[in-house]
Parts: structure tokens; C-alpha cells; sequence
């Protein structure tokens, strides 16, 4: 049994201001009850937390029983999970979260939630995807960016694959491992492809300017989130813009099918994920105007948003096909899962923990 106290904690920014943050409070939390699975047959949420707090922090969901355990790792495991949770990708067994400022991926026991090890002395981890049983890659770095090996059985970093800069999601097809090169803090307009057997990256694809996330869709074609270009000029003014776009490619050939523009210059918005609905006939992608759904064969944006609200994490359940969208309000207090029927109507909306911005079914 878990009690926590509730503080305030001043930090102090490098301008001076001083940004004042209320940690979680924690009250008494039930565990996930006598299921034979555990933790295992629910629905995670991934909460950043705030930035130099380390205060980031897992939620567990049951949609049958509608219960939500929020703070889950420092319950389980009697300590805080660390600063800036960045993600979370679960296997038959174990889950892997990588924290990002505190530079590590935790491994926990998705039954228990119990860690199992740690990967640390990492320097700007993002995301994680297991190859096989005993391999799995982490995109690493905010300018030059690496891909590297983990070797799961010994929990250790075996070997380093030299991607684009700032390497973001990943996504996988038969023998090859696509990296989408998102820029980190500087530009890059690539995709790495990298052999699963060999650990090399075989081809670099010119896709657009910083792409961020990827997804495959019905016809079996990937969808590259581009976010656009940005530069800054020396007073801080905004000196180069280029509109965000969904990129269209095939897998096989790396061959650019269509480019849509999703954003406009000006609009100070930069998307930074994308998804696709368990049937894989629509994608969906948060941008100014809200969070929009496209039909994958309409050629061009939708006029108006799916719904008139900002997400800053996303999701599908692939059973019941409901949405899952995040809010993280002003990351001083906790976040909120919203959850919306096939037609975008609300169905309930539940308390998270501080900056939620990833769902995992």
C-alpha cells in the first residue's frame, strides 16, 4: 500500500522564470485485481510528466470494469519511473519504457509491472521496437542519430546503427526496419532502411522535411507524417516554414506516391503523430484546426476536423475500434483520456497522470 504526499516544487528556468509545479497526489490505488493476466489484458497510458520533475508516471485502464490505476510504476515498484517518459512498447511478456531525460528504457513484467532491469547511460532515447525474441532497436539522439541494438536476453546494448538526425518512430515490414529521420533539434528529410539480419542500413529514402511517424494502410502503402521545415533566425523570429504533409510510399521501392499538405505556413504548428484506424482505410493526425481524419484514398485534406479538439497522443483500440484521444493541460496537474465512439462522439472521459501522450493497447 502506497501513500504519497502532495508538495510544491520551484524550478527555476535558464530565462530566470520561475515555473511552479505541483506534484501528483497519490491516493490509496487497487491493484488490477485477481485476472490471470494481470496488468497484462489492459490498456496503458504513457504520462510524460513535467520536464526536470521526475514526476513522469504510467496508467493502467480495464475497459470492462472502467477502472484506472494511475501512477503504476512508483506503486509497483516503491520509486518514481523518472523524467520525461517518452514511450512505451509492450511484447507477449515485458514492457520497455523509455524515460527520456533520465536517459534509460525500463523493463518491467507486464503481469506484475515489477521491473525486471534497466538500460541506462543512454543519451536522448525515444522509441523502442523489438525485432525478435531476443533483439530489439532504439532510435537514440537529437541531431546525429543512432539506431541501436538491444540485446534482450543480457538487457545491454550490443551494437550502434548511424541513422538521420533525430530519429523517431520506426516501423517494420517483413526483413526491413524503416526510421523516420525526424530532424531532432536541426533538419532532416529521410528515411533510414535498415536490414534486420545484417544490422545495416541498406537504403536512405528523401521523403520531406522531418518526418516524424509512420503507418501502413490497407493497400499495404506506408504514410509518413512530415512535420516541415523550420529555421530560426538569430533574433528568434521565424525565418523558414514549409507546410506539414502526408507522404505516400511504397514500401518496397521507397517510390513518393502522393504528397498532401496538411498544414499551412504560419499556422506555428508542427504535428507530431500519426495513426491509423484498425481497418487501415483512414488515417488520423492532430493539426492547428484540430484532430482530423482522412479517408487513405481522397487525395487531398479534409476540409474540417474529425473533432474539434487538440490531442497530444492518440490511439485505437483494435477490438472495440474505439478512439483513444490524450489532453495534457497545462503538465502542473494530471491529464485527461478521452474516449470517442466510430462516429467521433464522446463516451467518457477519465483522469490520468501529468502530460499523457501515448496509448498502448
Amino acid at each position: 500500500m502506497i501513500f504519497r504526499k502532495t508538495f510544491l516544487l520551484s524550478v527555476f528556468l535558464p530565462t530566470g522564470i520561475a515555473l511552479l509545479t505541483l506534484l501528483p497526489s497519490c491516493t490509496e490505488q487497487p491493484g488490477p485485481g485477481e485476472e490471470e493476466k494481470g496488468y497484462a489484458r489492459g490498456v496503458f497510458i504513457v504520462n510524460e510528466g513535467a520536464f526536470f520533475n521526475s514526476n513522469a508516471s504510467i496508467s493502467w485502464f480495464d475497459p470492462d470494469s472502467l477502472k484506472m490505476v494511475n501512477y503504476l510504476f512508483l506503486q509497483e515498484n516503491g520509486r518514481p519511473l523518472g523524467d520525461v517518459a517518452q514511450s512505451f512498447t509492450r511484447t507477449k511478456n515485458r514492457g520497455y519504457i523509455v524515460v527520456n531525460n533520465s536517459q534509460k528504457m525500463e523493463i518491467v513484467d507486464l503481469v506484475t509491472f515489477q521491473s525486471t532491469g534497466v538500460i541506462d547511460k543512454l543519451t536522448y532515447p525515444r522509441y523502442f521496437m523489438p525485432v525478435d525474441e531476443v533483439k530489439g532497436y532504439l532510435t537514440n539522439g537529437n541531431l546525429e542519430g543512432q539506431v541501436l541494438v538491444v540485446d534482450l536476453i543480457n538487457q545491454r546494448i550490443t551494437d550502434t546503427i548511424q541513422v538521420g538526425f533525430g530519429p523517431e518512430h520506426m516501423i517494420r515490414k517483413q526483413n526491413r526496419v524503416f526510421v523516420a529521420n525526424s530532424g531532432g533539434w536541426g533538419n532532416d528529410s529521410t528515411l533510414s532502411v535498415i536490414n534486420v539480419a545484417t544490422d545495416l542500413v541498406e537504403e536512405t529514402w528523401e521523403v520531406g522535411y522531418n518526418p516524424v511517424d509512420l503507418v501502413f494502410d490497407i493497400h499495404g502503402l506506408m504514410w509518413v507524417l512530415c512535420k516541415g521545415k523550420v529555421v530560426w533566425g538569430a533574433d528568434w523570429t521565424l525565418a523558414i516554414e514549409t507546410s506539414s504533409q502526408l507522404v505516400r510510399i511504397d514500401p518496397e521501392s521507397g517510390t513518393v506516391l502522393e504528397r498532401i499538405d496538411i498544414g499551412y505556413i504560419g499556422d506555428y504548428y508542427w504535428p507530431e503523430k500519426l495513426s491509423v484506424d484498425p481497418t487501415g482505410q483512414y488515417v488520423y493526425f492532430t493539426e492547428s484546426g484540430g484532430f482530423y481524419r482522412m479517408q487513405v484514398n481522397a487525395g487531398k485534406a479534409p476540409e474540417s476536423p474529425f473533432i474539434d479538439k487538440m490531442f497530444y497522443g492518440f490511439g485505437f483500440d483494435p477490438q472495440s475500434r474505439m478512439l483513444y484521444g490524450l489532453e495534457a493541460q497545462s503538465f502542473t496537474g494530471p491529464g485527461f483520456l478521452f474516449r470517442y465512439d466510430r462516429d467521433g462522439i464522446r463516451v467518457d472521459s477519465l483522469e490520468v497522470g501529468i502530460g499523457p501522450n501515448q496509448v498502448v493497447f
